[in-house]
């Protein structure tokens, strides 16, 4: 091997480890970006389910956490029933509602919505507790919003549901969240049971829509492979 090849060999091998970082490939990851427990911030709610101390959600279950007793783990949003609950009363079409932010600006690229549509004492045509679209949105910070997905008008589902989506990437620090409530035949309870919603930085496959960058191992090894190459080359020379 010449001084030239050795040269070119160095250089290569060296490059390819002092990449910036953000040339890496991005690991796979599920972090959810609307966690409670990242920093996020509760802004606006419609409202959910507190009658007394017994009966009550919050609404920071549905990004993570444990805050109401004993529905715990999901959030429930308001019936709007009387007498006996709190307000006035809920018609199918109403839309529920919470709007939050992220301490800082994230990129948003995938999420993942489990709600719940149970049975009124076993009996499937008594369903209660659900939506009839969902709409997510982005916002600017103003009272401007962005919508980034719609189920569309009519939406209906049967005991559990998850919908798990990619969207366009797209970087926002304001979220709103819509549940339209769907047509109800339980006299006592209606509220949209939401049981979780959370947002990645990834799509669901754990990519980035980077996998085109080399990783810096990639580099090296292309780097030795052309040492490898002049060496030979010289040596048939």
């Amino acid at each position: 091997m010449n001084k030239l090849h050795l040269y070119s060999a160095i250089m290569l091998f060296v490059v390819s480890f002092t990449l910036p970082i953000n040339a890496m490939a991005v690991p796979y990851s599920y972090s959810d970006l609307w966690d409670v427990s990242n920093g996020v911030t509760i802004n606006s709610t419609s409202g959910v389910q507190n009658y007394n101390s017994v009966w009550k959600s919050d609404i920071r279950d549905m990004f993570g956490g444990n805050y109401g007793y004993p529905e715990t783990g999901n959030t429930i949003f308001k019936d709007y029933m009387s007498p006996g609950f709190s307000g006035g009363n809920v018609q199918a079409g109403y839309t529920h509602f919470v709007e939050w932010n992220t301490s800082s600006l994230v990129t948003l690229r995938s999420f993942v919505l489990h709600a719940s549509n149970e049975p009124y004492l076993g009996n499937s045509g008594m369903l209660r507790r659900a939506f009839s679209q969902f709409r997510l949105f982005t916002g600017d910070g103003a009272g401007n919003w962005t919508t980034i997905y719609d189920t569309g008008p009519g939406f209906t589902y049967e005991g559990g549901l998850e919908i798990a989506t990619d969207i366009t990437a797209i970087s926002a620090q304001y979220f709103r969240a819509e549940f339209v409530q769907a047509p109800w035949n339980d006299p006592r309870a209606v509220g949209p049971r939401i049981m979780e919603l959370d947002g990645f930085s990834t799509f669901l496959d754990g990519s980035t829509g980077n996998g085109n960058i080399p990783e810096p191992a990639t580099l090296a090894l292309m780097g030795l492979g052309l040492a490898v190459v002049g060496f030979r080359r010289k040596k048939r020379a």
